[in-house]
């Protein structure tokens, strides 16, 4: 679900935002908590190439007056990308890689997964597509639109990872991932910042997941 409503963009900047559950509009008697996990300091492997370590120093996320719990903090989302950078770098490790961000919502996820990705695969390149079920709304149409200036003959004989900031109903993937198999990718699979498995409609399986959601509306703060 690429469409910016109703997905978490998991930070302005980067991806490494805090992940929370919006309330929606609030009676000023209605009080908020803000709910934090504790958190131990991550240990950076010494395999991990500098720029993916994650961050050591913890920030409280601003509180908003919409935001009626954190689901994953900034931490969390940090040191959790970085670990998925080092499992898909492993996996591809030789072959020729070709990571397709799902426009708009995956664009800062993408960003800083590739940035993640360790050991370096043969090639990698990155690109992106339009693809959204949403519309103009908050719940899922289930019309996949597309965007028709995506290059499907550049994946031919590559292994495909398709990038996604949150899977609901599943029906944007399995259509992108049609797509790309009917033009000649060696393999194609999938990559989720958020799984929200409770919304699915039809079965499709990520191979790497930062975390699963639960079946709320949420939003990216910095």
């Amino acid at each position: 679900m690429a469409g910016v409503s109703g997905t978490c963009l998991a930070g302005q900047r980067s991806a490494a935002g805090a992940c929370a559950r919006r309330t929606g509009r609030l009676a000023p008697s209605r009080a908020l908590t803000l709910i934090t996990r504790s958190l131990g300091r991550p240990v950076p492997s010494p395999e991990q190439p500098p720029h993916s370590q994650p961050h050591l120093n913890p920030k409280s996320p601003p509180v908003h007056p919409e935001i009626g719990q954190v689901l994953f903090s900034e931490e969390v989302i940090a040191a959790r990308v970085a670990e998925l950078g080092r499992l898909i770098g492993q996996d591809y490790r030789g072959r020729e890689l070709v990571v397709v961000g799902v426009l708009k919502g995956a664009f800062m996820f993408t960003s800083d997964l590739v940035r993640h990705v360790y050991p370096f695969p043969a090639s990698l390149e990155v690109d992106f597509l339009k693809a959204s079920s949403y519309g103009t709304g908050t719940q899922s149409s289930g019309a996949i639109q597309l965007d028709s200036g995506f290059r499907l003959g550049s994946v031919a004989g590559k292994h495909v990872l398709l990038v996604e900031d949150i899977i609901d109903t599943g029906a944007t993937l399995a259509r992108l991932a049609e797509l790309m198999e009917g033009a000649g990718a060696a393999s194609v699979k999938v990559c989720a910042l958020l799984d929200k498995k409770a919304r699915r409609r039809v079965p499709v399986v990520a191979e790497w997941t930062g975390f699963e959601c639960p079946d709320e509306f949420i939003v990216g703060v910095r």
